[in-house]
């Protein structure tokens, strides 16, 4: 039975049930003009003071019509009567999870979503609201909707599709649970015979065999695409990161003024490096929860220098991103090219203001921390060159690149002369496996 959390909330009448669903056949509604998508080349070093938004053309024929079955549901901020929905929550109530968890869960959320024929809202608002630093980008999920009390497990790992389908002329609720290890992977709602059979109706072919999806590209292409369909950075975030590239001493004087792009200033072709210690070191975080996949510094370390001898003169400098200021100053004094900036916060958006760390700390505080770590996650989506460790951090900023179209060398891979050589590494497998399991053994070890 549905479990029922009290969110101020009124229940919707049982008689309001959904009567209607987003399939392949429903018709397209005009949506607003898309920011072009910047793609960075190997010749294009200047940073163009902005994150770049894929277009909605060149998304999924699933995808694109997704967005215009949502804006065809909102009308002046409200979700319009009789259109199905689903809720993504993060407040004080539930564990959320890092940045990467977060947005993981929401990107899972998104295809959930679409392959119910449910418009997706999301309702983020601890520690802050999340509309101010993410905002709505191609879908407006922080529209009006009916109250409801209603709450599903229907992203639990246990859900199967009779017990969805048990509540499906349930018009809207909220899911229980998005994050952890007893909710589904993407690749298993990306390979939900419901999902399989929206895509056939685009492609006209058979519906694949779920092993036959590990060949391609689908999760870090569905993770990219629906993070820009939901989300862009906002300004604050945006001009924060400038503010660190600037205090790491990335930033040079730009020569050509007249140049058409909104900063007058190049920055050092850098590589993106993140070094993840633990929850346990951030400052004011008390948690006895130690996991493993704690960046072996050296290792870290010689993935760079692999890198900067694959190509002798190109990577200048790094950005050294961490939960730790210790190893951020150690990674400098074994290399003065590694750079980052002398003031910011270390923070975590869901354990610095729980119990774990300072549930009473000032709410000015909490903006900063929740804007520079948002922030240093643009700095490493903005590298020329993005080394990916084992943590979700790094991991994040790696899908929302385009993995086509820029540098990215996971650290499993940088004894790999052809991986790195390459430069453009495609990592197929899912999220959770990129970062929680050791995929690869590396050749001389740790």
């Amino acid at each position: 039975m549905p479990s029922k959390i009290p969110r101020n909330k009124t229940k919707i009448p049982e008689n309001n049930i959904k009567p209607l669903l987003f399939d392949a056949n429903t018709p397209k509604i005009p949506t607003a003009s898309v920011h072009t998508f910047l793609y960075k080349t190997q010749q294009q070093k200047t940073r163009n003071n902005s994150i770049g938004m894929v277009p909605k053309k060149k998304m999924d024929l699933w995808v694109k019509d997704y967005i215009d079955f949502h804006n065809s549901a909102i009308e002046d901020g409200k979700l319009k009567d009789g259109f199905p929905y689903v809720i993504y929550v993060c407040s004080k109530n539930e564990r959320c999870g890092g940045v990467g968890d977060r947005v993981l869960g929401m990107v899972k959320a998104f295809y959930f979503a679409m392959m119910e024929g449910r418009v997706l809202l999301i309702e983020s608002e601890f520690p802050v609201s999340l509309k101010y630093y993410l905002n709505p980008n191609l879908v407006q999920w922080d529209a009006e909707f009916p109250q409801t009390e209603t709450v599903l497990d229907t992203m639990g790992k246990g859900a199967t599709r009779d017990y969805i389908n048990k509540y499906a002329d349930i018009l809207g609720y909220y899911f229980e649970r998005c994050n952890g290890d007893k909710v589904k992977k993407l690749s298993d709602i990306m390979k939900d015979k419901q999902m399989l059979n929206l895509k056939k109706k685009y492609v006209g072919k058979k519906v694949h065999q779920a092993k036959s999806i590990k060949f391609n590209n689908e999760y870090s292409s569905a993770f990219h695409q629906a993070f820009w369909t939901l989300f862009k950075f906002d300004d604050v975030i945006l001009s924060r990161a400038k503010e660190m590239k600037q205090g790491a001493g990335l930033a040079l004087l730009k020569k050509n003024v007249d140049a058409p792009i909104r900063s007058k200033e190049m920055m050092v072709p850098y590589v993106g490096l993140h070094n993840r210690q633990g929850d346990h070191l951030i400052p004011g975080v008390k948690t006895t929860n130690r996991l493993q996949r704690k960046t072996v510094t050296t290792q870290l370390l010689e993935c760079y220098h692999t890198l900067k001898r694959h190509f002798p003169g190109e990577y200048q400098a790094a950005y050294i991103a961490s939960d730790n200021y210790e190893a951020k100053e150690g990674m400098k004094k074994m290399d003065n090219t590694i750079h980052y900036p002398p003031e910011m916060e270390i923070f975590h958006v869901d354990l610095s203001t729980r119990k774990e760390g300072n549930p009473k700390m000032h709410e000015e505080e909490v903006r900063r921390g929740f804007i520079d770590t948002w922030a240093e996650v643009v700095v490493l989506i903005d590298s020329d060159c993005l080394i990916i460790s084992r943590s979700m951090f790094s991991t994040l900023a790696y899908y929302i690149r385009d993995d086509r179209e820029t540098c990215n060398v996971h650290i499993l891979d940088c004894d790999d002369d052809s991986a790195v050589a390459s430069r453009t590494n495609i990592y197929r497998m899912d999220p959770l496996i990129l970062v929680y399991t050791p995929w690869k053994k590396p050749k001389y070890g740790t």
